[in-house]
C-alpha cells in the first residue's frame, strides 16, 4: 500500500484546526445537544417510516456498536495520552451513536446497552476493541494510527451498509456518519504527518484514501445520496441558502 505524501498535510492543516476548535468550543460532555439535536431530529422526522429489511436492521445494530467502539477507544486513549484530539472526536462519536439510536427508536427497535465502556454484544467488535486499545497504548503515534484505522473501517462498513439500504432516513444518517468519519480520518492522518509518520489504508482502497486526504474538510449536512444539503427560507433545499447543522445529530428524547 502507498504511504501518504507530506504534501497532503498542508491541505489538511486548516480543516483539522477548524474542526478541533469547533468541537472544543462545545465544552465538556456531548456538546450543544439541545440545539443540534432538535435541528437534526426535525429533518429526520419529516422522512417517512418505510418497511425495514433484515439488512437495514442488522446495519443499524452493527453501526451503533461500531460507533461505540470508536467512542470507547478514543476516551481510553485520551486518558492514556491526554491529547485533545481523542477527547474531541469521542464527543463526535457519541453524536454518531445518538443518530443511529434515534433511527432505532423511530422504528421501535430495542436499543442495546451503550453506556458501559469496552463491552460489545458483537464478538468480533469486542476482539477488535481489545486489540486496538492494546496497540494504542504503545505510543502516541500508535494511538493516532489506531484512530485513523477506526475511521478507515467506519467508512468501509458504512459504504457496505449504504449499498444494502433503501430507506431515505437510514441512508441520510449513514451518509452523514461517513462524512464525519472522513473528517476524522483527515485529522488523524494530519497529526501523524506532524509526527513524521504515515498511514496506509487498511480497509478502503489506496485511491479512496488519497481522494479523501487530498480534498478539504466537509461541512454542513448531506442528503441520502451524499449531496450537500442547505436550508433557506425555512425549507430544506439543495444548492442555495446556508449550510445547515450536521443532520447526523439526531438525539434521543429527554
Amino acid at each position: 500500500m502507498k504511504h501518504i505524501r507530506p504534501a497532503f498535510f498542508a491541505t489538511l492543516a486548516m480543516a483539522f484546526i477548524l474542526n478541533t476548535a469547533a468541537v472544543s468550543a462545545q465544552g465538556p460532555g456531548r456538546g450543544n445537544r439541545q440545539g443540534n439535536c432538535t435541528q437534526g431530529a426535525d429533518l429526520i422526522s419529516t422522512l417517512p417510516n418505510e418497511e425495514l429489511s433484515d439488512a437495514e436492521i442488522a446495519g443499524m445494530y452493527y453501526m451503533i456498536e461500531e460507533e461505540k467502539l470508536a467512542r470507547d477507544v478514543y476516551l481510553a486513549l485520551y486518558e492514556e495520552w491526554n491529547d485533545r484530539i481523542f477527547e474531541n472526536i469521542a464527543r463526535s462519536e457519541q453524536r454518531h451513536m445518538d443518530a443511529v439510536e434515534n433511527l432505532m427508536r423511530k422504528y421501535s427497535l430495542e436499543v442495546p446497552a451503550l453506556e458501559e465502556r469496552g463491552l460489545f454484544a458483537d464478538a468480533e467488535l469486542q476482539i477488535l476493541y481489545n486489540s486496538l486499545l492494546e496497540k494504542g497504548k504503545i505510543s502516541l503515534a500508535d494511538a493516532l494510527n489506531v484512530g485513523a484505522t477506526i475511521e478507515d473501517l467506519d467508512i468501509y462498513d458504512l459504504d457496505e451498509r449504504l449499498a444494502l439500504a433503501d430507506n431515505a432516513d437510514i441512508q441520510m444518517v449513514f451518509q452523514n456518519l461517513s462524512k464525519g468519519s472522513r473528517n476524522h480520518l483527515r485529522a488523524f492522518v494530519f497529526r501523524l504527518g506532524l509526527a513524521g509518520e504515515s498511514y496506509d489504508a487498511q480497509y478502503i482502497t489506496d485511491e479512496e484514501l488519497e481522494t479523501i486526504l487530498s480534498s478539504p474538510g466537509e461541512k454542513g449536512s448531506a442528503d441520502e445520496n451524499g449531496e450537500q444539503l442547505f436550508r433557506g427560507n425555512g425549507r430544506w433545499t439543495k444548492g442555495s441558502g446556508r449550510a445547515y447543522t450536521d443532520v447526523s445529530v439526531y438525539c434521543p428524547p429527554a
